[in-house]
């Protein structure tokens, strides 16, 4: 009896030992701790990959920046760049440009409180082409078409009219006139009092006669008579030449011709733009009357 008493107390603190193995605590697990273990390499990966992302994300912003930085240098050197419409010291049409009030080109460029816009405006006028130059100042430059010739002037808006003092004429006396002005889409109408006669003035933009120049008739008179002369094999030059105002458009119509007898005899028609000195003959053929000012 008591053997068997002392061999069932003997069992049960076996099997109570064997109890204490199996109920092992989660914490104490080699799988959950390897879990664990992975979770926090994770989250060090996790860390690093935000860092990783951070550093990208700065990187791209500092790379955005630096080629924002290099299309600014590069927009600033083709801002250096010459324009394009320069050919050989002679300047195309420029349209329109800032006045010093900020006006642009959807703004007008003439009001009759505030006068001309600075820069040079094209005068179409019956009597032939000219170019103004205007400043802030109320000084200014007029120059002709047909000669080149070149006076000095002020001006200032009174009562609706444009009031000029022209300078440089002959004798060097100076001449003052009055000419009614109205505005038109942003240019200029003036009608002058003495004698009547009209001018269209349209803005080509805020610049100088340093920058805006172009050939007068004379000029282009000469060149023709030279490049005539040089591309005809018997270096023939017509006796007669006529330049002709046409009725748009920047060309010079130039018409080299002789007389024989009742009959007129024209050589060629050349059309050529005022500004560039280059064009078409009669045979609808290129040419560049500026070859000749090249020697």
């Amino acid at each position: 009896m008591k053997f068997t008493y002392l061999f069932a107390v003997t069992a049960a603190l076996i099997l109570a030992g064997c109890g204490s193995f199996t109920e092992r605590p989660a914490d104490s697990d080699p799988a959950s701790g390897d879990l664990k273990s992975q979770a926090a390499t994770d989250a060090e990966n996790s860390e690093s990959d935000v860092s990783s992302e951070d550093a990208a994300e700065s990187g791209e912003v500092i790379s955005e920046s630096s080629i924002a930085d290099s299309n600014s240098e590069a927009s600033e050197s083709r801002g250096d760049t010459p324009d394009e419409s320069i050919a050989d010291g002679k300047v195309g049409l420029f349209t329109g440009g800032l006045d010093d009030d900020g006006r642009g080109d959807d703004e007008e460029h003439f009001g009759l409180e505030t006068g001309f816009a600075p820069g040079i405006w094209w005068s179409f006028c019956d009597s032939g082409d000219m170019y103004y130059e205007f400043a802030t100042d109320g000084t200014g430059m007029r120059v002709y078409q047909a000669d080149g010739f070149k006076e000095g002037f002020t001006y200032e808006m009174d009562d609706g009219c444009a009031v000029f003092s022209f300078a440089g004429n002959a004798g060097g006396t100076s001449e003052k006139t009055r000419a009614k002005a109205e505005e038109r889409g942003g240019d200029a109408v003036l009608t002058f009092e003495d004698d009547n006669h009209t001018e269209e003035l349209v803005y080509m933009g805020n610049i100088g006669f340093d920058e805006f120049t172009f050939f007068n008739n004379n000029e282009l008179e000469e060149m023709a008579r030279e490049y005539y002369k040089q591309h005809n094999d018997t270096g023939y030059v017509p006796e007669f030449c006529d330049i002709l105002k046409p009725e748009e458009n920047n060309d010079i119509v130039i018409r080299l011709f002789d007389i024989v007898g009742n009959n007129t005899s024209t050589a060629n028609w050349y059309y050529i733009d005022r500004f560039t000195g280059k064009g078409k003959d009669m045979m609808d053929n290129e040419i560049d009357l500026t070859t000749v000012l090249k020697g």
